[in-house]
């Protein structure tokens, strides 16, 4: 069994998903119905992930010395603030693009910090001989979540228009707020050897980066994620225009096609929970990367409603075992002193082409077309795996990772310990 602040985390990070899926949907509905314009969305794209990859960077240090949940609580209520700049300004009739776009810079900077610190509580409120399972079930929920979400989102928006979308959205966070508030404690309180500086600050932020100087084969790793994930933001992005433009669809139909994948999302998460735990963890990651890439590009080759259902639905069962397998090896290998800014810097390495991505990827497809960009991105995450596969260094993550572990202790980081 898992503690009660395991179960607090899980409902809060359940409630900020679906709430999530209402929010992004509409957003970008409203920027398309605004503009119609393929750089716009792109635009919007940016004006998200631009603060959530700085913030990554700058606030690495702020999950390992402030009191976690209260700080999440904070994100949270500055990301419900940003919700209700649009929604009041559009039930006024005075929504304008510009206010969308600040909406998306205040939600990606909370965004930043918000999922990072929430996976760095995991291994304290979880035993760690079910890490890898308490993640599968953070994962699933969130996916699950995303199951439901899309399609209701989608209905919604095509019957009452997007603006209600969004009023889901706020209420969820809303939610998760006082979720938050009433948790047991989820950390122990930092008694840091030095004063809190800027040389302290900067310290911390190196300690963020040197797990993955000793340990070559997890920077590679997120170097794979962050390739994986430029191509799937820039997919994503255009995923509206796709439906409309290709497809000829309307909202229901993104939000089902949004569900479908996240049924795979979670079909894939039942799998890895019912398997437990993998010790051929290269050889699942490398397919899982390139399934998904694989069925990505199909998209391009085949633009038809039922194939798109069938394509992103084992696109999203095919994720989970890269996702998952990632967040349990952070979880095991890095020292709970430094999990927070660890995964920030995780997260920062691995959305760090994000904005590239949603870019260039408007740019690819207003010029090139829709299905191109599909094809083209498709088969980035193909060629990674493949060249990934002939690199010694990634041998390292089968097997028992109890040495690993051991010469990772928070001590390593005062030796200059490298790991090849």
């Amino acid at each position: 069994m898992f503690k009660r602040s395991y179960y607090g985390l899980l409902a809060t990070v359940s409630l900020s998903s679906f709430g999530d899926v209402f929010g992004l949907l509409a957003m970008e509905w409203l920027v398309y119905e605004i503009t119609a314009s393929k750089l716009a969305m792109g635009a919007m794209a940016l004006c998200y992930t631009i603060p959530e990859v700085s913030l990554r960077l700058l606030g690495s240090p702020l999950s390992d010395r402030l009191h976690r949940g209260r700080f999440m609580a904070m994100l949270a209520a500055v990301r419900l603030l940003a919700l209700l700049l649009p929604l009041s300004l559009g039930l006024a009739g005075q929504l304008q693009l510009w206010h969308l776009f600040i909406a998306a810079v205040l939600s990606g900077a909370c965004s930043a910090l918000f999922l990072p610190t929430a996976m760095a509580v995991v291994p304290e409120v979880a035993n760690e001989q079910k890490l890898m399972r308490a993640f599968a079930v953070i994962d699933g929920s969130r996916n699950a979540a995303a199951l439901l979400g899309p399609a209701l989102a989608g209905a919604l928006t095509s019957a009452t228009g997007a603006l209600p979308t969004l009023g889901i959205n706020a209420v969820c966070y809303t939610a998760a707020i006082i979720t938050l508030l009433y948790l047991p404690a989820m950390q122990k309180p930092v008694s840091p050897e030095e004063s809190f500086s800027l040389q302290v600050y900067i310290k911390d932020i190196r300690q963020g980066f040197s797990f993955y100087r000793k340990f070559p084969a997890m920077l590679l790793i997120m170097g794979m994620v962050s390739i994986s994930n430029m191509s799937s933001v820039a997919i994503w992005t255009m995923m509206i225009p796709f439906v409309r433009e290709v497809l000829h669809r309307d909202a229901a139909a993104m939000g089902t096609l949004t569900t479908a994948s996240a049924f795979g999302t979670l079909a894939g998460l039942a799998v890895i929970s019912w398997i437990g735990e993998i010790k051929k963890r290269r050889t699942f990651m490398l397919c899982s990367l390139a399934a998904t890439g694989l069925f990505n590009a199909l998209l391009g080759l085949f633009p038809s409603y039922p194939f798109a259902l069938f394509a992103l639905c084992a696109a999203g069962a095919a994720g989970p075992f890269f996702g998952s397998l990632s967040s349990s090896l952070h979880g095991t290998l890095v020292p709970s002193s430094i999990q927070g800014r660890v995964n920030s810097i995780r997260f920062l390495i691995g959305g760090g082409l994000q904005p590239i991505g949603a870019f260039a990827g408007a740019a690819i497809a207003e010029v090139y077309g829709l299905p191109f960009l599909f094809l083209s991105l498709g088969l980035l995450p193909i060629l990674c795996s493949a060249a990934a596969a002939f690199l010694p260094n990634l041998k390292n993550l089968d097997g028992d990772l109890s040495n690993l572990r051991t010469k990772l202790q928070p001590d390593s980081y005062n030796k200059g310990l490298i790991i090849k």
